[in-house]
């Protein structure tokens, strides 16, 4: 209950069994006429400016005319509720249990979405929150959201408080962490044993204790972890990220993780001994959306704040939200490399040719007793085609082509030719919201089952990042998904696509785990497709080699494809084609891509595999 009083102070009755700390968030800038949709000049400011004992009244001066106050624990400093004092001065409030248990569920909440970013309900909150223009209504659409899906009586403003909290006090992340300088190269990875120091966290402090024995002071602000003027290049500068376990086969554990670097040197820190798989290639980058989100969504609540005293200021920022949002993302694609140090190596992309066709040519020659040569060419063709309707609806559609070209040259005696040409066109449709929906898809996987998989054996051949290089053969027909894609956000795809070409794995191992990836997440055609292409698009001579090298008939790749349309689902065709071989050779791997292109757009695909791609919005 809030009343308002007539001096230039708060009331404050805390009903609670502990003492609460009362701060002044408002940032420190005055806001500018137009405003600013820098995300930066919105961060909140907080300012220490009483403290109330349990179980007590007291007054509180309150100095700014628009103030923003946060109230939270004065043990851990965890917050409690939000209160904005009337303009004119005074107002009454009452901190009861029922505010500390809202923030308590928007905390469940918020590791939930963070350390699961792929999970149904974190990609549909991602989407809630980017894709509303009206950010008046934000609050009320949020509230309703959690609380339909199992987070009652919290709402934005309490996710916004709790986000702050959670990336910038050291009382969100208590513990001892075991510090490790891993040795990150394109040709795999040797987990580090070597312990190189060692950092705790505790009562709101941290140290750095390195091998030397020396302590070091550390801070932690916007999710970063660091020394006293650390860079890259000196001091320790660390970025934290809220992980599940499953990776470790710890699916019900959430732990924090430091990456990043000390003195120049690729560093980590994890809440456990002895690491038994890389995290650090890919943590950062697979919670790169969640990141962004977090960040958006408690400047974007002082941003509404602090412009509610401008004259249409919130409608303005409005209609500026995609500056406001790429403020936000060039941010934090900046410090991904060194949160991420695997990300980035390898080759970089080099798909083949893609500013015009995707052209794989395998010339097939088979010798017989009657000298017959069956010559067969196969050419994967990326066309974008615009077609205006008499509507005027216009539509995008992106169709890959496959071509085969057969010619029967049968010579015999008098030297007659005979030639036959037959065409097989498959064509991949790249609709709204495909891009999104593949991406998820694998992420998903990814983050609950697959990195263990992708890592095993690991060798860089192409930057994971690269991946966004190849979707942009696409961009036609997803305009508005690529152009607000991060690099980081492919990552996930350009693990998959190296695994697929890395010979470090069996061949039937590689597509043992792409049919596990069908199984999990059930990906519908286009999906498919698009990973398949993505794959032969990939320039890697040893693959390239190995398609040009290959000899077999057009009723020989027939028959493949045969052995995968037999089959019930999408995921044992992948099983099946991880089996398959030809004269008792595996096929190699852009010889499969291309059977399995044809499986999926044959009309024995099963029904059940297909479905339409749900529209979200790409953070």
């Amino acid at each position: 209950m809030v009343t308002t009083t007539t001096d230039n102070s708060v009331q404050i009755t805390n009903q609670l069994n502990i003492a609460i700390t009362v701060y002044d968030t408002t940032s420190t800038d005055a806001p500018t006429n137009p405003p600013s949709t820098n995300q930066a000049d919105y961060y909140p400011v907080y300012t220490k400016i009483a403290t109330v004992a349990a179980n007590s009244t007291q007054q509180v001066a309150v100095s700014e005319t628009l103030a923003r106050l946060v109230l939270t624990r004065a043990d851990t400093d965890f917050p409690i509720c939000v209160y904005v004092p009337p303009i004119m001065g005074g107002g009454t409030i009452q901190i009861a249990t029922q505010d500390l248990t809202a923030c308590q569920t928007a905390w469940s909440f918020y590791q939930t979405y963070v350390s699961q970013p792929y999970a149904p309900v974190s990609l549909q909150f991602t989407e809630l929150l980017l894709d509303n223009p009206n950010v008046l209504t934000l609050n009320d659409q949020i509230s309703s959201f959690l609380a339909q899906n199992g987070y009652p009586g919290c709402d934005y403003t309490h996710f916004s408080i709790v986000s702050y909290w959670a990336t910038n006090s050291l009382q969100a992340c208590p513990g001892t962490y075991y510090c490790y300088e891993p040795d990150n190269n394109t040709a795999g990875f040797v987990m580090p044993t070597v312990q190189t120091g060692q950092i705790v966290i505790a009562n709101g402090n941290a140290n750095f204790t390195p091998a030397d024995g020396s302590g070091i002071a550390l801070t932690f602000v916007n999710s970063i972890l660091s020394s006293n003027g650390a860079t890259s290049a000196s001091g320790l500068s660390l970025t934290g990220v809220l992980r599940s376990l499953s990776w470790e086969g710890k699916p019900t554990q959430q732990a924090m993780c430091f990456s990043g670097k000390y003195n120049g040197t690729d560093f980590i820190a994890q809440p456990y001994q002895n690491p038994s798989l890389p995290w650090w290639a890919a943590a950062y980058d697979m919670a790169f959306a969640t990141f962004l989100c977090v960040q958006i969504a408690m400047t974007l609540d002082m941003a509404v704040h602090v412009l509610s005293g401008i004259s249409n200021g919130v409608q303005y920022l409005a209609s500026k939200m995609s500056d406001f949002v790429s403020s936000v993302r060039s941010k934090f694609e900046g410090i991904g490399e060194d949160a991420d140090p695997v990300a980035s190596m390898g080759d970089p992309v080099d798909p083949i040719n893609v500013d015009v066709d995707v052209d794989v040519d395998v010339d097939v020659d088979t010798d017989t007793d009657t000298d017959e040569d069956t010559d067969v060419d196969v050419d994967i063709d990326v066309d974008i085609d615009v077609d205006d309707d008499v509507f005027a609806v216009i539509d995008v559609d992106v169709d890959v082509d496959v071509d085969v070209d057969v010619d029967n040259v049968v010579d015999t005696v008098d030297v007659t030719d005979v030639d036959t040409d037959v065409d097989i066109d498959t064509d991949v449709n790249v609709e709204s919201g495909t891009i999104t929906a593949l991406l998820s898809k694998v992420g998903s996987w990814i983050m609950t089952k697959g990195f263990p998989a992708l890592v095993q054996n690991l060798a860089i051949m192409a930057a994971f990042q690269g991946a966004q290089t190849l979707l942009n053969v696409w961009k036609g027909s997803a305009q508005q998904a690529l152009d607000n894609l991060s690099p980081q956000q492919t990552t996930g795809l350009g693990m998959l696509v190296n695994y697929m070409l890395n010979t470090n794995n069996t061949a039937q191992v590689r597509w043992n785990t792409f049919a596990d990836w069908a199984q999990q997440t059930n990906p519908d055609t286009s999906s498919q497709e698009t990973t398949l292409v993505s794959i032969l698009m990939t320039k890697n001579d040893a693959a390239d080699q190995a398609m040009s090298a290959w000899r077999w008939s057009t009723d020989d790749e027939s028959a493949a494809v045969q052995t995968m349309s037999k089959t019930s689902s999408a995921y044992l065709a992948y099983q099946a084609l991880a089996t398959y071989t030809y004269k008792g050779q595996a096929l190699p791997i852009k010889v499969a891509c291309s059977v399995a292109m044809k499986y999926c757009g044959s009309s024995s695909t099963p029904s059940s595999q297909v479905s339409s791609a749900k529209t979200l919005s790409t953070v």
